[in-house]
């Protein structure tokens, strides 16, 4: 490690030990270790043209000092550099300064220049009156935080033509407008916008004005930012503007330290499925290229099947939840009550049993029937993302059952699954084959509806057919599930 990144790794672990997480928080302010944004650095190809580098959200400027330092040891030819360097938070502000002062003093051509002003309100209103700078690099590591729909910076998104949720793709999605033809732009950013319903105008916004260049994993999920509590799983990602999509180069490794790492070109159709109206992103490891879903596999919509969340959203219903069953009261399910994919019900836990007969119920109700039921939220401790539990007809007392809003509910018109194909569902969704594929495309321990109409389904006849199968067996385990499935995937 040199000097500047000695300087600037003490600085970080000072401010991440220092400063209130209140303050973080407010501002989304995570700071990149030195180590990352090395890396991300050395993912920019030589040039010798002028360079204007853009950094949103520089905190120390880490990032901008890194690509510096890379530009200055290896000799490049480039006439001019120049750095805008975003930040609000006045606390870092004279660290930022002296930090790139140093970094750019060493080039014969170059100047830097810090805005303390919000980066999306500034961006979008020069964008709107055409007065904006443009880039030829943008390195950077936005602030993460949710934004509400009326809020200022959902507006300012939309200068941009985007609709989003997240600060981190508002940031990015201005950086990316301010980025030239053929500009390269590298972010360290949650993986969340790879997959789900909020994040689809942000992926449609990166595949009309980018190529995807690289993509690169951490394989542990705390690793990338592990002073600070953050446990979204990050990926560095590198876009280039407007310019041709070729092969995605996709590199993993197992922290920070990047020892070990491993790195392969792939197709983008294997990055995004060719019929996917959902756009998800898929990140193939090694293992999995060329095993993209065979054409015969079906989705939901070809299967009639239809999956929804759980509808009892409990807090709003309080004055009808009860600890036990009583007459007039219906079965209510959360997924404390699935064990061993099947339901263990009633449980003497913190959760109610039972949900009382009313009229905002009726609707609610889910009649007799067979039903599979994904959990929303998988614990830290089950070893795999997506648990699916049957639901039979000889669970019900009555006609009639609640779900819980954590949980996922695969039905055929708000009624009972045919008994074959609900067994096979269950198979087929606690296959070690659809783990892999969620992993694919989600970060997250979360797994809802849209997920699981993204994943790939055998046909009805083959369904039925490992229902049939995994009926004879009384005791379930995974081994039976893979066995099972495999005899469609083969």
């Amino acid at each position: 490690m040199g000097m500047v990144a000695e300087k600037l790794e003490k600085e970080r672990i000072i401010h991440a030990v220092k400063t209130p997480l209140k303050h973080k928080e407010e501002l989304g302010q995570y700071f990149t270790p030195y180590p990352i944004a090395h890396f991300m650095s050395s993912l920019f190809p030589v040039t010798n043209k002028k360079i204007r580098l853009l950094d949103p959200g520089a905190g120390i400027g880490t990032l901008s000092c890194s690509f510096m330092e890379r530009i200055a040891k290896e000799k490049w030819n480039t006439p001019d550099i120049h750095v805008s360097a975003y930040d609000i938070d006045k606390d870092i502000y004279s660290i930022l300064n002296e930090n790139l002062a140093a970094s750019s003093s060493v080039f014969k051509k170059s100047d830097y220049e810090i805005f303390s002003e919000d980066f999306l309100e500034k961006t979008s209103f020069e964008y709107s009156r055409k007065i904006n700078e443009t880039y030829t690099h943008v390195i950077m590591n936005p602030p993460y935080k949710k934004i509400q729909t009326k809020s200022k910076e959902r507006q300012s998104a939309r200068t941009f033509g985007l609709e989003t949720v997240n600060l981190y793709s508002a940031f990015m999605g201005a950086a990316i407008s301010l980025t030239e033809d053929n500009g390269y732009i590298v972010a360290i950013v949650p993986r969340s916008f790879c997959n789900g319903v909020y994040y689809k105008p942000f992926r449609e916004f990166i595949l009309k004005s980018c190529a995807i260049k690289h993509i690169h994993l951490f394989e542990s999920r705390d690793k990338a930012f592990k002073d600070e509590a953050v446990l979204q799983e990050n990926i560095i990602i590198m876009l280039q503007k407007n310019a041709k999509q070729g092969n995605v180069k996709i590199s993993y490794c197992k922290d920070d330290s990047f020892i070990g790492l491993s790195e392969f070109d792939t197709p983008f159709s294997q990055i995004l499925y060719k019929d996917d109206k959902e756009k998800y992103f898929h990140i193939p490891t090694k293992q999995q290229l060329g095993t993209e879903p065979p054409t015969v596999y079906s989705n939901l919509k070809d299967l009639k099947i239809s999956v929804s969340t759980g509808p009892i959203v409990d807090f709003r219903m309080k004055e009808i939840l009860r600890k036990n069953y009583e007459e007039k009261s219906f079965p209510l399910i959360y997924p404390v009550h699935l064990k061993n994919h099947r339901l263990i019900w009633p449980q003497t836990s913190k959760k109610p049993n039972a949900i009382v007969e009313s009229e905002v119920l009726k609707k609610q109700l889910f009649p007799k029937g067979f039903y599979v039921l994904v959990k929303r939220f998988s614990t830290k401790e089950e070893k795999k993302r997506i648990v699916a539990s049957l639901i039979t007809p000889n669970d019900f007392i009555n006609d009639g059952i609640a779900f819980e809003n954590h949980l996922n509910v695969f039905h055929l018109k708000k009624s009972s699954l045919n008994e074959n194909i609900a067994y096979g569902l269950v198979c087929w969704l606690n296959s070690t084959y659809i783990d892999e594929k969620f992993r694919l495309f989600s970060g997250h321990t979360q797994v809802n509806a849209t997920d699981l109409r993204n994943l790939p389904y055998p046909s009805i006849e083959d369904l039925e057919k490992i229902g049939k199968k995994i009926k004879k067996y009384k005791e379930w385990n995974q081994q039976i599930f893979d066995e099972l499935s495999e005899e469609v995937t083969k």
